[in-house]
């Protein structure tokens, strides 16, 4: 996407196409990350498309997008118009509703090499300059060892200064003199060749030439130069910049009084509008404390309602079993049941009974025949007289 951005900067796209169309210019990352919102990013896409088809086709109907167009319909007419072009398509259309990704990247590209080729345009060869080549600096060997020995001098100087105030300081006290040590009064000798230390400060004196010119006599003189222009400026700005400070804090002033006026004033006609709000406050959190305690009293009557209601239900219950079993008639029936059958019983119990009275009497005849005679004739008629009167009265009995 950096690509397509420089090469539309070649074009002059801030000026042809953000002015007219009122839109910001474009990021690197417009078309290759997604937006906040992806509607006005992917608008911003086909109304690029639409001003890059024209630069290069001279044509404003190579590719035109109806504001009534869904995404698919204008997508669709922007893959007719790149093929028309030699666009090689390699990705799947779908990729071009999203209006960002390397898809979308890669149709700016194209028609930006279109436009520019159409212009004429074409990339030189860079030229690069070579660099100047930087000269030494000529060795003044007088000016550094005049300038070292000028530090030797202000050393020496501080020495004796630090030593003379040392000496003022003691007062001739002589135990103090006494107990230096003579060594450090002794003068340094100079140890080092005359000829290595030329050559040594021929090596590094330029370096220090420069750096002590650059750092001691030029970096404090622009110092001072820019505080003096500085100093100027405020001078200049001062005057002008307290009379606006002084009429911005009279304004401040005239404004906070008239705020204060108009606060007294609204607190003066709303102060009953505050009294009754007061009270209504007041009225309300007596209502709340009210309506908080009728809720807990509500509560307890229901879970009381509740109780009572399955005590009630446990009744009916009871009530409902017991009308049942007074309004049943079952046992009665099974008891009148129960004396039929032992009425029929009974009677079957009798003729059995008469059945055997009568084997039992023929039984009783057979062995009187077989006994002999030695009864007389109507001794045998009462006999049969009183067994047929007995016979009689069985089977009477037994049939009742």
């Amino acid at each position: 996407m950096e690509n397509v951005l420089e090469k539309m900067k070649l074009m002059n796209y801030e000026a042809a196409f953000c002015v007219p169309k009122h839109v910001a210019p474009f990021a690197r990352t417009a078309f290759a990350l997604p937006a906040k919102n992806p509607s006005v990013q992917f608008q911003n896409f086909l109304s690029l498309v639409e001003w890059l088809c024209e630069e290069a086709t001279g044509d404003r109907g190579t590719f035109s997008v109806d504001k009534f167009d869904d995404p698919n319909t204008s997508v669709n007419k922007m893959m007719l118009s790149l093929r028309n072009l030699g666009f090689s398509l390699d990705f799947p259309v779908s990729k071009l509703k999203s209006g960002h990704g390397e898809a979308i990247c890669n149709v700016l590209d194209f028609l930006c090499d279109k436009v520019l080729s159409s212009r004429g345009f074409s990339y030189a060869t860079p030229i690069h300059e070579e660099p100047a080549e930087v000269e030494d600096a000529e060795v003044d060997d007088d000016a550094d060892l005049g300038d070292i020995v000028d530090e030797t001098d202000i050393v020496e100087d501080e020495e004796e200064a630090i030593f003379g105030n040392d000496k003022n300081n003691v007062d001739g006290d002589d135990s103090f003199n006494a107990s230096m040590n003579s060594e450090t009064h002794q003068m340094i000798e100079n140890t080092i060749d005359p000829l290595l230390w030329k050559t040594e400060l021929e090596r590094v004196g330029p370096r220090l030439k420069s750096s002590s010119q650059s750092l001691g006599s030029k970096e404090w003189r622009a110092h001072i130069e820019q505080t003096k222009l500085h100093e100027k400026t405020i001078q200049t700005i001062l005057p002008s910049a307290q009379g606006h400070m002084k009429s911005i804090s009279l304004q401040i002033k005239e404004a906070v009084e008239k705020m204060r006026g108009k606060e007294l004033s609204i607190n003066n006609q709303f102060d009953h509008i505050r009294l009754e709000y007061e009270q209504l406050t007041s009225t309300m959190k007596s209502l709340d404390e009210s309506q908080s305690t009728s809720r807990s009293r509500v509560s307890l009557l229901t879970n009381n309602m509740s109780s009572i209601q399955e005590q009630l239900d446990e009744m009916k219950e009871d009530m409902a079993g017991r009308e049942n079993s007074a309004t049943d008639t079952s046992p009665l029936v099974n008891i009148k049941q129960a004396l039929v059958s032992m009425k029929s019983d009974v009677q079957q119990f009798d003729l059995q009974i008469g059945v055997v009275g009568h084997t039992l009497l023929q039984a009783k005849l057979k062995n009187a025949k077989g006994g002999g005679e030695r009864k007389s004739k109507g001794d045998e008629m009462d006999l049969d007289d009183d067994d047929d009167d007995d016979d009689e009265g069985d089977l009477i009995g037994g049939k009742y």
